[in-house]
């Protein structure tokens, strides 16, 4: 909460017009109505990749402008009292953190939004070669035994990740009629909400085609982690442990 009491004759485009950041408004209809300088010299260049050549013909676009799901951003809104943060990328060339606060009259009356744009196009781009590294460097599914597969996590499961994987282990346990699949959760220090989500997943939905999925590399530290979400997970601290007690009951291996 803020402190002090601002002079009542205080003009705020001036002040807007001086913060050396992004800064919009729109209206009630999500509409751009005015723009700070820079905004102006941060969208311009950008504005041409969608063949807008002139800076007030930016002015009246719709916010749906600049997301990739605008009825998703636009349910958001219509309902916000206060300050909502997300990320919005153009055209893959700038990336911002974006801080849309709706505006109010003296009657409490929302007039319009107030968007402010963090530019962080290079951690973005930082994050993006950083998860292309994870990729190349991950371990591909491996089979350690006829019927039996195994992959580790490595780096941070977020959903397009976790998609991925997900489908290459289920597409690798139907091509090899895997028994038993071993999911290595070594490299990771904790299993948050959302790892343990995306873990679940793929234990449940190798479940679904007959496939046990056992969790190996539980440390100390990850099985308190693990207890603390009640998941009901087959866990073992090595791979080597898993698989005696997996050799006697296949019957594939026992079989061949």
């Amino acid at each position: 909460m803020s402190i002090g009491k601002l002079p009542n004759n205080l003009m705020l485009e001036n002040v807007l017009e001086v913060i050396d950041e992004t800064i919009l408004v729109a209206d009630l209809e999500f509409r751009l109505v005015w723009m700070n300088s820079a905004a102006i010299r941060t969208l311009n260049p950008l504005m041409e990749l969608y063949g807008i050549k002139n800076d007030e013909n930016i002015l009246g676009k719709h916010m749906d402008f600049f997301h990739k799901k605008p009825k998703h951003q636009n349910r958001i809104m219509e309902n916000l009292s206060h300050s909502h943060r997300t990320r919005i990328s153009i055209k893959d060339r700038y990336f911002a953190e974006t801080v849309i606060t709706p505006i109010f009259d003296h009657e409490e009356v929302k007039q319009g939004y107030l968007l402010m744009l963090l530019d962080v196009t290079e951690k973005a781009k930082q994050e993006k070669e950083r998860e292309k590294m994870i990729d190349l460097l991950s371990t591909p599914i491996m089979k350690l035994w006829d019927y039996i597969l195994a992959a580790p996590i490595v780096g941070v499961l977020n959903d397009d990740r976790a998609e991925r994987l997900t489908y290459k282990v289920l597409e690798n346990c139907v091509k090899e009629r895997a028994e038993y699949f071993l999911l290595d959760v070594s490299s990771l220090n904790e299993i948050d909400t959302n790892t343990g989500h995306y873990i679940n997943k793929i234990c449940q939905s190798l479940r679904l085609i007959g496939t046990k999925c056992f969790i190996v590399g539980v440390t100390p530290q990850l099985a308190l982690s693990i207890a603390n979400h009640h998941y009901e997970w087959k866990t073992f601290s090595h791979v080597q442990n898993a698989l005696i007690e997996i050799l006697p009951f296949s019957k594939n291996l026992i079989e061949d």
